[in-house]
């Protein structure tokens, strides 16, 4: 805070009261940040907005410290009351009572605690009672947070998981070919052209007569090997195009299948290496 005064505040009185003020205010939030934490402080931007919050949240801290010691007095009073005969545990838990409470607040803190608990009646059992129950009921809940607490934890590092997971299915080995538009646009028109070659093989083998020489029968002969030929590339090629088709039209979806494609051939390539070194070794 030192640094942040000005020449122009030395000369500035109103100036220099609010920097002294804001000093004395981050002295005292420092000390209390220090009691909470010890040495390892965390780190925060000092600034206005972080003072009066973290002045706030000090007072308030303190005060539910205060009023946590003094409902925590008058539950070792109560338990210890309730143990003792029924005759005296009235006398006894009122003289608990005056001795932890100042003369000038005595009624006043006896009504609040009575309004806290939901107490209408001023009646020591009823006041015991509702503190028991007040206790159970915090400890049910502080068990309820820990088990959010937990679940949150879990849900933190499955989301860190999936994330992971996301960025490592988005980068470049899961990202498909480039050229994988360009040949299916390929493959379709060389099977088209194929399909019409074919038909017209079948027009003209069917348009010709029974061969009358072993001329025609060889020219026949090697046009059929020619079809069966053009046959099989074709069903070659429907078979890669099917494969194409079959891919989603996803992206994300389509790298998948092509990882399952890439992993089904490497397993029947470590399948064929080890047939091959079985034969081998025969």
């Amino acid at each position: 805070m030192d640094a942040e005064w000005t020449a122009s505040a030395l000369f500035s009185p109103s100036k220099a009261r609010v920097q002294q003020a804001q000093a004395k205010d981050w002295a005292a939030v420092e000390a209390w940040l220090v009691k909470k934490y010890g040495s390892r402080v965390p780190p925060f931007e000092r600034n206005e907005d972080t003072l009066q919050a973290l002045l706030t949240l000090a007072n308030l801290n303190e005060s539910a410290d205060e009023q946590r010691s003094q409902a925590e007095r008058i539950e070792k009073a109560a338990h210890s009351s309730l143990t003792r005969k029924q005759g005296s545990l009235h006398d006894e838990i009122m003289q608990v009572l005056q001795a932890e409470l100042a003369n000038e607040t005595q009624l006043d803190t006896l009504a609040e605690v009575a309004v806290a608990l939901d107490c209408p009646h001023i009646n020591v059992q009823e006041i015991a009672r509702e503190i028991i129950t007040l206790n159970t009921t915090e400890f049910e809940m502080k068990q309820q947070l820990a088990r959010v607490q937990q679940q949150l934890t879990n849900m933190k590092q499955e989301t860190k998981r999936m994330r992971t997971l996301l960025d490592e299915l988005s980068g470049p080995d899961f990202e498909a070919p480039s050229d994988v538009v360009d040949n299916t646009t390929e493959w379709a028109k060389t099977s088209k052209t194929l399909k019409a070659k074919i038909a017209e093989y079948d027009e003209r083998l069917s348009a010709t007569r029974p061969p009358s020489s072993s001329t025609s029968l060889e020219h026949i002969f090697h046009k059929t090997n020619e079809l069966e030929k053009q046959k099989i590339r074709l069903r070659e090629l429907e078979n890669e195009l099917k494969e194409f088709r079959e891919l989603p039209s996803d992206a994300r979806s389509a790298r998948n299948r092509l990882e399952e494609a890439r992993e089904q051939l490497r397993q029947l390539t470590a399948k064929r290496d080890l047939l091959f070194e079985n034969l081998a070794g025969r």
